[in-house]
């Protein structure tokens, strides 16, 4: 998933004091936000906070060190090598490959501070919208259009009399997989559907450009 792909390939910074881990739930709590339960009922309030979050966390992501983010990100490519990712798991999948690491726990202080348990359970919240955005996003009249378009050109390639079959490959692996593979992995209760609904634009403009 494009987006989960670029959430921890940012580097995670220096350690937190574990005062401040301590702290923190205290510190939610202090200033009125409830706890985000990880396998509760996700909601538009919830949808907006992990948002609120996301924003949180890439502009504090941002300014970090470059040999952190190189670290960082090469330990997710290292676990992802050793460790198949279930489907649609991409965000717990990454936050796993650092756990243990001290910005784990300096991101996690950050997203206690918003509600949620650690780093993980924000992960997994993540996981959820980000397929629910799919499903919706898959089946809107824009996506379903430009999903026949790109079938059409796949065909076209494949039956060209103009291409070698050397030709052929590379264009159609330029184009990635097909269309029916990138159909969401899982299937999402109609109520997380709607929560998640009022927040496309939102969730959209975390796609990558180009």
């Amino acid at each position: 998933m494009q987006i989960a792909r670029r959430l921890l390939v940012l580097a995670l910074a220096a350690a937190l004091p574990m005062t401040a881990l301590v702290a923190a739930p205290r510190a939610a709590r202090a200033a009125g936000e409830a706890a985000v339960a990880q396998d509760g009922p996700l909601t538009g309030e919830v949808v907006s906070r992990w948002l609120d979050s996301w924003q949180a966390f890439t502009a504090w992501s941002g300014a970090l060190p470059p040999d952190r983010r190189a670290e960082i990100g090469q330990a997710i490519r290292d676990h992802r090598a050793a460790t198949p990712t279930q489907p649609g798991r991409d965000l717990a999948a990454m936050t796993a490959a650092i756990e243990g690491m001290p910005e784990w726990h300096e991101a996690s202080a950050m997203m206690m501070k918003r509600g949620f348990a650690d780093l993980a359970a924000w992960a997994a919240t993540g996981d959820r919208i980000m397929q629910a955005y799919l499903t919706l996003d898959y089946d809107s009249p824009a996506s379903v259009a430009a999903r026949a378009e790109r079938d059409a050109l796949r065909t076209r390639i494949r039956d060209s009399d103009q291409l070698t079959d050397a030709q052929k490959q590379q264009l159609l692996q330029s184009y990635g997989p097909s269309e029916e593979m990138n159909r969401p992995v899982m299937a999402i209760p109609a109520a997380e559907l709607e929560a998640v609904r009022p927040h496309m634009e939102r969730l959209r403009a975390l796609q990558p450009q180009g």
